[in-house]
């Protein structure tokens, strides 16, 4: 049995492998496999009535170039070219020159978290305040938080609604 393979070719245009090409065997299944997962996963992050389409494979690999040159270029922009009296060039990196304050910075933000986390469960019900948190703190979708607690979305996307309109009002009593 034979499988049907595409031969995919990549090209890098820039960084350190400019001009760079690599040539890659997938067979069509497993072509067609990467991009149902890679539609899905689109699907599952786009929110409420955005339109997600399939991607053709040109597009596919073309977003897989454009996330690599993004981070390249994260990598590298900090880098600034100095040119010494002994060398034609060098390139030194700004990051060296600034204080790492990361671990304060991470603890600031824990307590800040703590403090949000504490308003919002002296202003709501303790079922409000664990779906706002989840919510608005910790970044989760409606629909992954209602597969996570069992719930049907219609539900907890009510209950998010009635804790904003809680905080509205706590805000507006807490203001006059």
């Amino acid at each position: 049995m034979q499988r049907n393979t595409v031969e995919v070719t990549l090209k890098y245009d820039r960084g350190f492998k400019k001009d760079e090409v690599i040539a890659l065997d997938i067979s069509e299944q497993e072509l067609e496999q990467m991009i149902e997962n890679d539609y899905q996963l689109r699907l599952a992050r786009a929110t409420e009535g955005e339109i997600v389409k399939r991607q053709t494979v040109q597009e596919f690999f073309d977003e897989i170039g454009n996330d690599e040159l993004k981070s390249w270029r994260k990598h590298n922009r900090r880098l600034i070219p100095v040119k010494a009296e002994d060398e034609e060039s060098s390139e030194m990196d700004m990051m060296d020159l600034v204080i790492d304050n990361s671990q304060e910075d991470e603890r600031k933000r824990q307590e800040d978290y703590e403090e949000q986390c504490q308003m919002l469960r002296n202003s709501l019900s303790s079922k409000q305040a664990e779906l706002m948190i989840a919510i608005v703190l910790d970044d989760v979708k409606l629909v992954e938080y209602a597969m996570k607690t069992g719930e049907e979305y219609n539900n907890v996307f009510r209950r998010y609604k009635r804790a904003e309109r809680a905080l509205k009002e706590k805000r507006l009593e807490s203001n006059n």
